[in-house]
């Protein structure tokens, strides 16, 4: 199933949620439920699932047709209640994505293009709670707005989370630009709801690793912030370093099979320019055969020359 490249991310927080107590998640930008899905799978009891683009909301609720454990909303979450455009996402040539919607003002890049516009529901979390549309405390709060994630944690209210899962990036120069927060931001402003620690799960390419209260990452990388509540901390960080020490290991793996090719390159060119050697000599030295066979042959012309003067000579001495 595809969860855009978040294996990393579905396997710590699977295994987060089996330390915790409250098994409830909202899954903030589901899009099509392919991570719900799969935390559905890993022990979560009640999902509230929100999506503002309806594409994306009929596709949750035919997918989770029939499942008291799901609740599709058609919302975008945010720090207060009203109206909003939402920016649809697109391939360059128009062709409709899953993903990349967002409140935010992006420009158009080679990969990802935001031509359209559609009038969206505005809610908050604390909005939500009031309401009696969500419980006021989860085991997991996982936000992916394409940016607009510290808009809906200002938003949250008197909701309770064990875990708050935020996606993050300094610069996508091919996809959403700048990140409009910092993680000094984010940090703030979950340090104040008794956060004090998060990972941060990293990807680069086919590298994923996990740095600890440190979210600063070069351009074009990106990834998302764990951040544990302090009442679950020292029951979730044995996890937190399993998970590393996993992505690690699959890390150096990775490294190791690219330096194994390597070194498979390298021992192929350094055949080949042996090979090239070879022939190069093997040229020179049919040159030179081919240089002592045209000298052979030019003294054998200049013999047969001179024999054939003498020929002629004798010939008119017989005359």
């Amino acid at each position: 199933m595809d969860v855009y490249g978040q294996d990393a991310e579905l396997h710590l927080l699977s295994k987060l949620l089996g330390r915790l107590d409250r098994r409830a998640m909202i899954d903030i930008g589901a899009e099509q439920g392919s991570f719900a899905v799969e935390m559905l799978h890993g022990g979560v009891e009640r999902l509230y699932a929100f999506d503002p683009h309806p594409d994306n909301v009929s596709a949750l609720k035919a997918r989770f047709a029939g499942d008291p454990r799901v609740t599709v909303y058609e919302h975008a979450i945010s720090d207060g209640d009203g109206s909003a455009e939402l920016h649809v996402s697109s391939n360059p040539d128009g062709t409709p994505l899953p993903f990349g919607h967002t409140l935010l003002e992006r420009e158009d890049t080679d990969e990802i293009a935001w031509s359209e516009t559609l009038s969206v529901t505005r809610r908050s979390l604390q909005s939500l709670i009031d309401a009696g549309e969500i419980p006021a405390s989860v085991g997991i709060l996982k936000i992916d707005t394409e940016g607009h994630d510290l808009a809906v944690v200002q938003g949250m209210g008197t909701l309770e989370a064990d875990v708050v899962m935020v996606e993050h990036w300094t610069e996508l120069p091919n996809g959403l630009g700048a990140c409009p927060w910092t993680p000094q931001e984010m940090v703030a402003a979950l340090h104040a709801r008794g956060f004090t620690h998060f990972a941060f799960i990293v990807h680069r390419g086919e590298f994923v690793t996990i740095k600890w209260d440190d979210g600063d990452v070069e351009s074009g990388a990106m990834g998302n912030l764990v951040f544990l509540h302090d009442r679950v901390l020292g029951a979730l960080l044995p996890d937190i370093l399993d998970c590393a020490g996993s992505l690690a290991e699959e890390a150096v793996g990775i490294g190791q099979a690219y330096m194994r090719a390597a070194n498979d390159r390298s021992a192929l060119v350094d055949e080949l320019k042996q090979a090239a050697d070879d022939r190069l000599a093997l040229v020179e030295e049919l040159h030179e055969v081919a240089a002592e066979r045209l000298q052979a042959l030019e003294a054998s012309r200049a013999r047969l020359k001179s024999q054939d003067v003498e020929l002629k000579a004798l010939a008119r001495q017989s005359q």
